[in-house]
């Protein structure tokens, strides 16, 4: 919502659902999330609006996808920025879930969110008190349930009948419009549906074979200095595979970076896309 407030004025901004998400679909077969459709429907959205090519920036899930537009759709992309998840080149073997959290403990959570059919069904159950936990600052998460070797795990436990006070006290951060504006479209799309993507590592791995590690767009990372999960350092190879990319690190900002440094973010944000849709630039008129 702040980088829309930020941007409007000077670009045409396209914001979707991606699918699971929203007001979007919500298929329920787990290859419906792999990133190949979903960049598809990015790529017919462009088709829809009669868009060649377009600037992609995402967070989160979000920017995972948008760095796979750069290999199914690279022709639609003019450049592509992420916020706090960074880019990995196609995998050259597969690596079980299991087998990820012995290597990065910090990625147990992604275990449980896999479990769409369990973990989903009791997200779905208490949408309220889960989002009212994990929407706030990095300073306020509870230091009874968060721990940097293993974040979101004592959260995600915690929801059903923890009494612990971030279930139901909302962080300043956002409003409480904001706060129930999420609680209703997660009650409409269903966490069943969002926790397919941490489902799909052996679909995406099969269909990126052959696809190219290195992306030649104009790229921009900005990495939120207290993110207990996707940690800057997950970054720091990307120079290697993307030889056109702009890195930077905001520091005083966890997950939601978005809210509590946006002013940051949005100067990054102008000060890059007026870089590269500059005057006399080939995309100067978009």
């Amino acid at each position: 919502m702040h980088q829309i407030q930020a941007l409007q004025s000077s670009y045409r901004l396209i914001v979707p659902d991606l699918r699971g998400f929203g007001q979007s679909s919500t298929p329920q077969n787990v290859e419906a999330y792999g990133a190949k459709n979903i960049t598809n429907d990015l790529a017919a959205l462009l088709d829809g609006l009669n868009i060649e090519k377009a600037v992609f920036i995402g967070h989160d899930w979000g920017g995972a996808m948008v760095w796979r537009m750069c290999l199914y759709h690279p022709q639609r992309v003019i450049a592509v920025g992420a916020v706090c998840t960074a880019y990995t080149p196609p995998a050259k073997r597969i690596l079980p879930l299991d087998l990820v959290v012995v290597k990065v403990p910090y990625f147990a959570y992604q275990k449980l969110l896999a479990d769409a059919e369990n973990t989903g069904k009791m997200l779905d159950k208490e949408p309220r008190r889960f989002l009212t936990a994990v929407f706030r600052k990095h300073s306020e998460m509870s230091p009874e349930l968060e721990n940097d070797k293993t974040p979101i795990i004592g959260t995600l436990q915690g929801v059903p009948n923890s009494k612990d006070p971030i279930f139901t006290q909302r962080s300043a951060m956002l409003s409480e419009e904001e706060l129930q504006y999420y609680v209703d479209q997660y009650k409409y799309s269903k966490f069943q549906s969002t926790c397919q993507y941490y489902a799909t590592r052996e679909i995406d791995f099969e269909n990126e074979k052959g696809l190219p590690a290195i992306v030649t767009h104009p790229a921009l990372f900005i990495g939120a200095a207290n993110d207990h999960v996707l940690k800057p350092v997950l970054a720091r190879k990307m120079p290697q595979v993307l030889p056109n990319l702009e890195m930077h690190v905001v520091n005083d900002a966890g997950h939601w970076v978005l809210w509590e440094q946006k002013d940051s973010v949005n100067e990054i944000l102008k000060a890059w896309l007026g870089k590269i849709l500059a005057p006399g630039t080939d995309h100067s008129k978009l």
